[in-house]
C-alpha cells in the first residue's frame, strides 16, 4: 500500500508540475482600490440622476437593457458566477467556472475578452443547451459567442475551462447586433464547491498515461459543474489543483485556509460575502492531504483532523444556514483521510454537515477521473442532495 501510495504522490506531483505550466504564470491583480466585487453601483460609483422614472422598454415581456449598464456589469444586467471582481473597470474571471450568462434580442452576440496568459480555454452555452461549445482564447480580440441565430430572444452562457492557477480572463465588453434584455429574476439554488484538480475537472479528456493540460480539462464538464447545472443553480466554485485543507505541496504556495478567504488562488484580495450567503457546500478535499500524509510521517490522522475541522469552522462562519456537504474518494482512498473527514464532521457536532463517499475514477489524464467518471459522481451527488434539501 506504501508503494501505491508513494507512486501515487509522484504522478500527483508530476501532474500539477505539468499542468501549472501549461501557459505563461498570469500576472496577479494588484490588491488595494483597483480591485472592486460586483454590486448595486458601478464600477466608477457614478452618482444616480435627478431625473423623472419612465416606464421602460420591453421585448417579449422582459426589461431592455442599455449598452452602458449591461457593460458596466451590472449584477441585475446579467447573471454571475463565482468570485468575480473588477480591475480598471474590466470584470475579472479567476477561478475555473467563473462567467457570467446574459440574454439579448438579436441573432449575435460578442464579448471582448483578454486572456492573461498565451492560451486558454472557455464553454459557451446557447438558449440552455447542456453540451456546449469549448472554444479557445488565444488572444486580446472580440470573440463570436454565437451567430447566426433566429431572430428572437436568446440566452448566452460564458464559462471558463480552466483553473485560476493556469491563467485569468477578463471581460471589457459585450456587444449584440439587437438589444440587451434584463434576465428574468428566480430565487435560484446557491451551491458552492470548495475543491482541488477534481473539481476543475483536471484532466478529464486525457487517459491514463497522459499529463493534465489546459487542452484536456474543463470545469465546465467537472462533477460539480454537472450537479449545479442539473440543478439549475447560481454556483461559486473555489478550486484548484495541487491543493491541501492547511498543508502545501509541490509547486502550490497556498492552501485552502487561505484561499477561501481570497479571492482566488492567484488574486490575494479577500473575498467579501454577498448577505445572501449559500444554500448549499459541497467540499472536495482530502486527495492531496493524502499525499502530503505519505510523504510527511509527522503529518497524523489527528493533525488532518484538526485543519478539516478548522476549515469546516471558516465554511460555517461565512455560510451560517448552509447545508456543508464533505464528499471524498473521486480519485483514491485513504483510510486516515476518510476517518479524519468523518472525525471532524463528529468533533464539529452540526447536524447540517454530513459526510458522503463518491465513485472513485482513474481513467483520466495522471488517474484523475475522466468524463465519465464525472458523470457518475455527479449522479451520485445529485442523488445525494435531492434527498437532503
Amino acid at each position: 500500500m506504501r508503494k501505491i501510495l508513494t507512486l501515487t504522490l509522484a504522478i500527483l506531483l508530476s501532474c500539477t508540475v505539468l499542468f501549472a505550466g501549461c501557459g505563461e504564470t498570469p500576472d496577479a491583480p494588484p490588491e488595494g482600490p483597483d480591485i472592486q466585487q460586483p454590486g448595486d453601483k458601478e464600477p466608477d460609483d457614478k452618482e444616480p440622476d435627478d431625473k423623472e422614472p419612465t416606464e421602460p422598454e420591453t421585448i417579449e415581456g422582459l426589461e431592455i437593457v442599455s449598452d452602458e449598464e449591461m457593460n458596466t456589469f451590472q449584477t441585475d444586467a446579467l447573471r454571475l458566477f463565482g468570485r468575480t471582481y473588477f480591475q480598471k473597470k474590466q470584470l475579472c474571471f479567476d477561478n475555473g467556472a467563473t462567467g457570467f450568462e446574459a440574454v439579448f434580442y438579436g441573432t449575435r452576440f460578442e464579448a471582448e475578452l483578454v486572456p492573461m496568459t498565451t492560451y486558454l480555454y472557455y464553454r459557451v452555452f446557447i438558449d440552455g443547451e447542456e453540451e456546449g461549445t469549448k472554444k479557445p482564447l488565444s488572444g486580446n480580440r472580440s470573440y463570436i459567442l454565437a451567430r447566426n441565430l433566429e431572430e428572437g430572444v436568446h440566452t448566452v452562457r460564458f464559462v471558463k475551462s480552466i483553473s485560476s492557477q493556469n491563467g485569468v480572463v477578463q471581460l471589457a465588453k459585450l456587444r449584440t447586433d439587437g438589444k440587451f434584455l434584463r434576465p428574468e429574476k428566480k430565487d435560484r439554488l446557491r451551491i458552492e464547491f470548495v475543491g482541488d484538480s477534481i473539481t476543475v475537472g483536471a484532466g478529464l479528456y486525457g487517459k491514463a498515461g497522459e499529463a493534465c493540460t489546459v487542452k484536456n480539462s474543463d470545469a465546465a464538464k467537472s462533477y460539480a459543474y454537472l450537479t449545479a447545472q442539473a440543478l439549475d443553480a447560481d454556483f461559486s466554485f473555489v478550486a484548484t489543483e495541487g491543493i491541501c485543507v492547511k498543508k502545501k505541496i509541490g509547486w502550490l504556495t497556498v492552501n485552502m485556509m487561505e484561499m477561501y478567504r481570497q479571492l482566488s488562488s492567484v488574486t490575494t484580495g479577500e473575498y467579501v460575502y454577498p448577505e445572501k450567503t449559500h444554500d448549499v457546500v459541497v467540499v472536495a478535499l482530502g486527495t492531496n492531504d493524502g499525499f502530503a500524509m505519505n510523504s510527511d510521517s509527522k503529518y497524523t490522522q489527528e493533525l488532518f483532523t484538526a485543519d478539516y475541522l478548522e476549515l469546516l469552522e471558516l465554511i460555517r462562519s461565512k455560510n451560517p444556514n448552509a447545508k456543508i456537504v464533505c464528499v471524498y474518494g473521486m480519485m483514491t482512498l485513504n483510510n486516515a483521510i476518510e476517518k479524519g473527514i468523518q472525525a471532524a464532521i463528529a468533533q464539529k457536532g452540526d447536524d447540517t454537515i454530513s459526510y458522503l463517499r463518491l465513485p472513485t475514477d482513474n481513467n483520466g489524464a495522471d488517474s484523475h477521473p475522466s468524463l465519465e467518471g464525472a458523470k457518475r459522481q455527479s449522479e451520485t451527488l445529485l442523488e445525494y442532495l435531492n434527498g437532503i434539501l
